[in-house]
């Protein structure tokens, strides 16, 4: 039986596979990878400048957490947030993302830390206590920028591949005959009814934070799906989604016991042992080229299946 899944899974990642690159355009990747660099250089441009280049970090984390963003780049190597904060404790990922000023006892200590790191091939003015040459801000705003829109465009990608398959599944929910519902919190059983459904809804958990659900399916006898669309660029990226996936799916059996199930929709490019992966901790594999096979499922989990 293994066996028999694992080429069900290797025959459909091979064809999520050749639609993403079939799909992939050179021009068009060329236009926005420049979009998404000059976009980056403004970003690196603005936290250099607020910084005094790099001179009083402290200053520029007090006007705006956001810059956190260039700074981490600017590290030797550079560093994600969870591995900053490993190394800084006091900082907060939150300040970062929405923008909020530090304190300034939080952003001297955040600093002094970002001070410790920094790549001194990169702010060697820094420590000669001089202002940097015009060839060492270009050096630096290239570097950092070229990073920033690497990440940027991975994220924009899928975020715009994901929307769609959102999309295509609550067309198909609609064309079905299912109700939208408007999203709420669900902590209790029965909070979805049969044949309805809520996009981008939460799901209550014993221990942690509620964790949002894509789209969240009522099926037979109180049970719901919770559906996570996922969109990866590359088998390492891919690891990281199956994950989250996974990390949500145990938090919800562990609140909800087997009422809520979990199903993952699957695009681009992911290695077929991420996709058994899932389907070994109990998740439902679909994927964005074959929703017949999730409509079916979901005709067979309700109680009306004309």
């Amino acid at each position: 039986m293994s066996t028999k899944i694992d080429q069900v899974h290797e025959e459909n990642a091979r064809r999520a596979k050749e639609l993403y690159l079939v799909a992939r355009n050179p021009e068009q990747g060329a236009v926005r990878w420049h979009e998404m660099l000059r976009s980056a250089r403004r970003l690196v441009a603005a936290s250099l400048r607020a910084s005094n280049y790099l001179i009083d970090v402290q200053k520029a984390l007090e006007a705006s957490g956001s810059h956190m963003r260039v700074f981490r780049q600017l590290i030797a190597p550079p560093m994600s947030q969870d591995q900053f904060k490993l190394l800084c404790d006091n900082w907060s990922k939150r300040s970062e993302n929405i923008g909020s000023p530090l304190s300034p006892e939080t952003a001297a200590i955040v600093a002094s830390t970002f001070s410790d790191w920094c790549d001194p091939a990169i702010g060697k003015w820094r420590a000669e206590e001089r202002p940097p040459t015009r060839s060492e801000v270009r050096s630096a705003l290239l570097r950092t920028s070229i990073l920033i829109a690497q990440q940027d465009l991975a994220t924009r990608s899928r975020n715009e591949v994901a929307s769609v398959q959102e999309h295509e599944v609550t067309d198909l929910l609609e064309n079905m005959g299912w109700k939208k519902l408007p999203s709420k919190l669900i902590d209790t059983r029965a909070s979805v009814p049969e044949k309805h459904y809520m996009h981008k809804t939460r799901f209550a958990t014993k221990t942690a934070s509620p964790q949002e659900v894509d789209i969240a399916c009522g099926l037979a006898v109180s049970h719901v799906l919770a559906m996570e669309c996922k969109v990866t660029n590359d088998e390492t990226n891919s690891v990281k989604r199956v994950n989250d996936v996974i990390k949500k799916a145990n938090a919800w059996r562990e609140h909800f016991g087997s009422f809520v199930e979990t199903a993952a929709l699957l695009q681009g490019v992911i290695a077929p042992r991420d996709v058994q992966r899932l389907s070994d901790n109990g998740i439902h594999v679909f994927w964005s080229h074959d929703l017949e096979a999730f409509r079916s499922w979901l005709l067979a989990h309700i109680g009306d299946e004309s």
